[in-house]
């Protein structure tokens, strides 16, 4: 994948053509967006903070061979588009189906209960891990001639002679665009938009909630009689979501290699009351959550790391796949605009590059 730092961004900028195109965020949507874009044609360049592509549906390597979906943890598909996408990506091995065997737990004021069988659908994962589908996208895209630049915090599009001045936080140039597509979530991208009163007021209205991450590995595998399970239960009575066996997920190693790997998801409400714990403190938050709600006695940890995702979910998604001021040349998209999780960011990007396009034309 061609991608360059910031130190290189500033050639990369001043090369762009009267009609090039700054997509900022290079998770899913915007990955999407810029690919849909530079295969139309379009000069395009990427900015991302992160020091890698695929934003939230993300993989951390530790220890080796160690690896944790610490993000999104599967996605499902209804669309036709992205279902014929995900037909590629099966034949070249960048996503696999998986079954889990998945289970649904209740945890309450009388204890850890069976809740409701979780629907039936075919989930899927990115391999060797989630950040494939970033990484695949961005491929596809720097091989129609788009730039992506990671390692750098872009501050607000300032309009200089009837474009749009883009400008690292350390006050690096990156270029001048004539449209610029802010991908990130939603309270950043109010931030970002500040152009556009509409824009900036419909990313505010949005609320999204944190999410703490536990990714564990215990020396010798588990049995708690399932792979993943959705836990539900009000925060008085558990810290979690979700949990799930990492390697029962294709393409990872096995746990005798790496030890049994598992990422634990707090809810949303525990998360968002919690969001400023020190990063150990709500490992072991999450740990006794998991304890309890799987009966199992707790047993050592070979390997233990935190992560707080700030803006993890959008509860109040807009209903709008890609809001857009196409006068100002400003258009938004992600999982904040017409509907969350992995396949509404690719929708939400797919849309964004289609309001770029007809405003082209």
């Amino acid at each position: 994948m061609a991608t360059g730092s910031a130190t290189e961004t500033s050639s990369a900028g001043n090369s762009r053509t009267d009609d090039s195109v700054a997509v900022v965020g290079a998770g899913v949507a915007g990955l999407a967006a810029a690919e849909e874009l530079a295969r139309q044609g379009v000069s395009v360049s990427v900015f991302d903070k992160g020091r890698g592509v695929s934003g939230r549906a993300s993989t951390r390597w530790a220890d080796g061979d160690r690896r944790f979906d610490h993000g999104a943890q599967y996605f499902t598909v209804r669309d036709e588009r992205l279902a014929a996408r995900v037909e590629g990506w099966l034949a070249s091995g960048v996503v696999a189906e998986w079954r889990p065997r998945l289970s649904s737990l209740v945890c309450d004021a009388a204890g850890v209960r069976a809740g409701n069988p979780p629907p039936e659908r075919t989930r899927y994962v990115g391999t060797p891990g989630m950040n494939a589908l970033g990484k695949a996208l961005a491929d596809e895209a720097t091989q129609h001639g788009a730039t992506i630049v990671t390692g750098v915090r872009v501050t607000p599009p300032k309009p200089t002679a009837g474009r749009w001045r883009l400008t690292g936080e350390q006050g690096d140039p990156l270029g001048d665009f004539s449209r610029v597509v802010v991908t990130t979530p939603a309270p950043q991208a109010a931030e970002l938009l500040v152009a556009s009163p509409a824009l900036a007021n419909a990313a505010k209205s949005v609320i999204t909630t944190g999410c703490w991450t536990a990714m564990v590995a215990f020396p010798e595998p588990l049995d708690p009689g399932f792979d993943a399970a959705f836990i539900a239960g009000s925060a008085d009575h558990t810290p979690l979501s979700w949990v799930a066996r990492n390697g029962s997920k294709p393409g990872r190693p096995a746990a005798a290699e790496t030890g049994d790997c598992w990422v634990l998801h707090g809810s949303s409400e525990w998360s968002q009351a919690n969001l400023e714990l020190d990063p150990a403190d709500a490992v072991d938050r999450l740990l006794e959550g998991f304890w309890q709600a799987t009966s199992l006695r707790a047993v050592p940890i070979a390997y233990r790391a935190g992560h707080r995702w700030r803006y993890a979910l959008p509860e109040t998604p807009l209903a709008e796949r890609a809001p857009s001021d196409a006068p100002r040349g400003l258009y938004a998209a992600g999982d904040w605009c017409g509907g969350p999780r992995v396949e509404g960011a690719f929708l939400s990007g797919l849309a964004a590059a289609e309001k770029v396009l007809a405003s082209r034309s």
